[in-house]
């Protein structure tokens, strides 16, 4: 048995450690997503909550983790959408603009994810080959980062080196990530 279906049992039958473990892995990204939409920090985290809220009240009838991430988007959309139409009231450019986030949307959950693994892998690698990584993701120049880290420009090279190996066998199921990463660094 996987470790998505395993969660997707435990999440069924009301375990909140469970709970706990998805809300760690989407909030944040949940949080980013309707925070493009509201571009308030605070309100985005309000309902990124209430997105897990309305999940939890309906959890047993999900049969998929892709679901369970599909249902929070969706919600965090829809009530981003609403909250917007609330602060604005009804008129015909508000409809144009909550029509071109409409357009927007597929693309920024495809951004949302990609990070959201993209983070989970770089985590997952040891300490300084993480440091390394998060300040070439700053855009910090090799130069930068021996400095920072009090290594050798050599050492950074080997270790983002090191990282790009184990990132690309991490992350071989989600190949399109790897070129983002690449854009992203460069």
């Amino acid at each position: 048995m996987t470790d998505m279906t395993t969660l997707l049992k435990r999440l069924r039958s009301g375990d909140e450690q469970a709970l706990r473990s998805l809300f760690t892995e989407m909030y944040p990204t949940l949080c980013t997503f309707a925070d493009r939409y509201l571009h308030n920090p605070d309100e985005a985290a309000d309902i990124a909550q209430e997105a897990f809220l309305k999940y939890w009240v309906r959890r047993e009838h999900f049969d998929a983790i892709n679901r369970i991430r599909a249902f929070l988007y969706i919600t965090v959309r829809r009530a981003c959408l609403n909250h917007i139409r609330n602060r604005a009231g009804r008129n015909e450019s508000l409809d144009e603009t909550l029509g071109e986030i409409d357009v927007d949307f597929y693309q920024q959950i495809m951004e949302e994810e990609a990070h959201r693994i993209l983070n989970q892998a770089i985590d997952r690698l040891p300490e300084q080959l993480r440091k390394v990584m998060g300040f070439a993701l700053l855009g910090f120049r090799n130069a930068e980062i021996a400095l920072r880290m009090h290594i050798t420009e050599g050492t950074v090279h080997a270790y983002k080196k090191e990282a790009y190996k184990r990132l690309r066998a991490d992350l071989h199921q989600h190949y399109y990530l790897l070129s983002i990463l690449v854009y992203l660094l460069e």
